[in-house]
């Protein structure tokens, strides 16, 4: 009985502290609130100071497609390109880009991002479709940023190389369905015109003149697709250019204003706890000399 009575008056006691240090921090702001106001709204002009002062930032993305740049190609060429930026060397990043040395410097960061797309056509080629996405301080770059990126992309060594050998490759696949096209034509007009197939009248054989139309028809398609082919063989292609927006990623306004303000009501709200702490270690203080 005497041991419930002893943690009744105990958590009555806590209860007590409680609301005494609740009523000494409200009565803490309530004496402070001029201060408190004060620096709500000095922190607020503060941020939007930062906000009008600091150099926006835009951000704008740029589609390409190709079956030849490889994911983990485009990822090394992004690392190495954001390398440079991180350790400032504009110089060379303005060469590779084809741009100048100031607008290279405005350039805060580049990122190569690839998804995979699987072409629906005959010979189901696998393409890579890449975001690249870039800041920068200076958005009336983008269009020389977007020409330099696809020709330094183009101009890749490995790419090069690549490309060719599908040049090569379109190049001798035209020709060699071309002298089959031309073959089966000689051959079509000697039927047209009643002569022999082959100059030896053993040699004849049946030959159904519409399986030689309808292999001129395949072949001739097949020619086409070569040829479009040796014309799209760039390997980057573009889908979608960098669009310049007026409208800055950072800083944002918002954010600023809220920043500012809650960094000058913390700072007050760190002085009045400092005074509070002052104020409790003095009443120890006090105390103990009395003990």
């Amino acid at each position: 009985m005497i041991e419930n009575q002893k943690q009744a008056n105990a958590s009555s006691s806590d209860e007590i502290d409680l609301i005494e240090l609740l009523a000494k921090v409200t009565l803490g702001i309530k004496n402070n609130f001029r201060s408190l106001v004060l620096a709500f709204v000095i922190g607020s002009l503060l941020g939007l100071a930062f906000y009008q002062f600091v150099p926006k930032v835009y951000e704008s993305n740029m589609i390409i497609q190709s079956d030849i740049l490889t994911e983990s190609y485009g990822e090394r060429i992004a690392e190495s390109m954001d390398l440079l930026i991180r350790e400032q060397n504009f110089e060379i990043l303005g060469s590779r880009m084809g741009i100048s040395l100031e607008k290279a410097a405005s350039i805060n960061k580049i990122k190569i991002e690839s998804v995979k797309q699987k072409q629906t056509n005959t010979t189901e080629k696998e393409n890579n479709t890449f975001f690249i996405t870039v800041r920068t301080t200076d958005n009336t770059l983008l269009p020389d940023l977007q020409n330099g990126l696809i020709n330094y992309l183009r101009n890749n060594e490995f790419v090069k190389v690549r490309v060719r050998q599908r040049q090569d490759y379109y190049k001798a696949m035209i020709e060699k369905v071309g002298q089959e096209i031309s073959s089966l034509d000689s051959l079509k007009k000697r039927l047209f015109t009643g002569k022999p197939i082959y100059s030896n009248s053993a040699e004849m054989m049946l030959v159904d003149p519409t399986n030689i139309y309808s292999k001129i028809i395949e072949l001739n398609k097949e020619q086409i697709n070569y040829k479009n082919g040796l014309e799209l063989v760039n390997s980057i292609q573009l889908v979608e250019g960098f669009t310049i927006y007026k409208k800055p990623v950072s800083p944002k306004l918002s954010i600023s204003l809220t920043a500012g303000a809650s960094i000058g009501v913390f700072f007050v709200l760190t002085l009045i706890a400092i005074k509070g702490l002052r104020k409790i270690v003095e009443l120890s203080e006090e105390k103990l000399g009395k003990n």
